[in-house]
């Protein structure tokens, strides 16, 4: 059962791509006292020994929407090759 992401939750990281945390979620839905992350919502740039990259949720719930768009759970692909590795410890989606 996945948790909802919620502004400043981490991702996996990717190959020497540290994990890094997001960086935009809604202003009006909050989580446990966070921003409630959608896809399209940024991720902060993280960077391998040579180079740096930013990213945004790629994916997201098929039918709980935030302002129109998809929320973000654990496990859901962000779309420089890491997925949601963090949420909140009470709000499950789609469970």
């Amino acid at each position: 059962m996945p948790a909802a992401v919620r502004l400043g939750d981490a991702c996996t990281g990717h190959g020497p791509f540290p994990p890094r945390a997001n960086v935009a979620a809604s202003a009006n839905v909050i989580i446990n006292g966070k921003g409630a992350h959608r896809v399209g919502d940024s991720w902060a740039t993280h960077c391998s020994p040579t180079s740096c990259h930013g990213g945004a949720q790629a994916a997201g719930s098929p039918n709980v929407f935030v302002n129109g768009k998809p929320l973000a759970r654990v496990g859901d692909a962000v779309d420089c090759g890491s997925s949601c590795a963090e949420g909140s410890p009470n709000v499950i989606i789609n469970g």
